[in-house]
């Protein structure tokens, strides 16, 4: 069967994630990202043309887009990623993990680390088609499942090269907590490991600490989720964390991320731990925030363990600047024309 794959967004830069996988003359579009910041491009979405649209995941930069599409559209995505779409758009069940058909293609989900009800996919053509959407092996609650072997991978290479276990960003992050901070967070992701390591760390410290309404209501629907689905031995945990009263004048605060300005939060000094849009860029850059990294993408070393386990031939690192420099790091062949939107694998 032949096997084309084109990146129309996502290939060379942190961008919004869209991949037009056609095999067989069918034609499935992995994920449909929305803009990172304004003046980001979104021309991946003009004229397309597909069978049906599978998404990863409910953060922006791979569901912004789903707007764009026509609403007759079918797509495909698990019940937690469709609380996310917009309001009355119709949507189809991908398992959290199992198997199923769309437009004739097996395709095969799994667990990806990064954030609730995210998965990995894979398409069961060509030896194999995996697409990580975004994937992590250290979080403390989501499970990354393994996938079966895979020729060609997609891959979430968002950290480049970079690969400081989350151990040595935790203890990182500690460091700076004793002062008045608030950690702006993508709720369904890593807020709620954070929230709950953050709760052991200011009862270690001594500190107040609390968390918004958002991040609760994340909390409180990884719960709700069958437990095969989120890490053991923490359930008691986080019901301790809900239960709590705490002061509404905390030291610390974990909110979800509003695109947060330093001005409105005048008592307390803003500490990112995720991507910095250009404007946060400057603003770090001048001294206005504070940003230390917490893992929530595969780093360089677990990027080299996956692809021995998928026995992979071919792989297109995705939403990075270091591709190359990535491919050679994995010591995989690259896709002809890695450089290039538009890649083809021959069958």
């Amino acid at each position: 069967m032949s096997l084309r794959i084109e990146v129309l967004s996502g290939l060379g830069e942190k961008a919004p994630a869209a991949i037009l996988v056609e095999a067989g003359g069918r034609r499935l579009l992995l994920d449909a990202g929305g803009a990172l910041h304004p003046g980001q491009s979104m021309a991946w979405a003009e004229g397309l043309d597909v069978d049906a649209v599978l998404i990863s995941h409910d953060h922006f930069d791979h569901i912004g887009g789903v707007s764009a599409l026509p609403a007759e559209l079918p797509l495909y995505c698990t019940p937690s990623v469709a609380a996310a779409l917009p309001s009355g758009r119709e949507w189809r069940a991908l398992p959290e993990r199992g198997q199923c058909r769309i437009a004739g293609i097996p395709v095969t989900t799994g667990q990806a680390g990064h954030s609730l009800g995210g998965v990995w996919l894979h398409l069961g053509v060509d030896g194999g088609v995996f697409y990580s959407g975004d994937a992590c092996f250290e979080s403390l609650l989501f499970p990354f499942d393994e996938p079966p072997p895979a020729r060609a991978v997609l891959l979430d290479a968002s950290y480049g090269r970079y690969d400081t276990p989350q151990t040595q960003c935790r203890e990182a992050i500690a460091q700076r907590l004793s002062e008045p901070r608030v950690l702006p967070v993508s709720v369904s992701g890593r807020a709620l490991e954070m929230a709950l390591w953050l709760d052991a760390e200011a009862g270690r410290l001594g500190v107040s600490w609390n968390l918004d309404h958002a991040c609760r209501a994340g909390l409180e629907a990884l719960l709700r989720l069958p437990r095969t689905l989120r890490r053991e031995g923490h359930d008691a945990a986080i019901r301790r964390l809900l239960d709590a009263s705490r002061t509404d004048s905390p030291l610390l605060w974990l909110v979800e991320d509003r695109d947060d300005d330093p001005q409105e939060w005048p008592e307390h000094r803003l500490l990112h731990t995720g991507y910095l849009t250009p404007r946060r860029q400057r603003q770090r850059a001048a001294g206005e925030v504070d940003w230390w990294r917490w893992n929530v993408h595969l780093r360089l070393a677990h990027m080299r363990a996956l692809m021995r386990q998928l026995g992979a031939g071919q792989v297109i690192p995705l939403f990075t600047t270091e591709a190359r420099e990535v491919s050679e790091s994995l010591m995989v062949a690259t896709l002809p024309a890695l450089s290039e939107v538009g890649s083809d694998a021959a069958g």
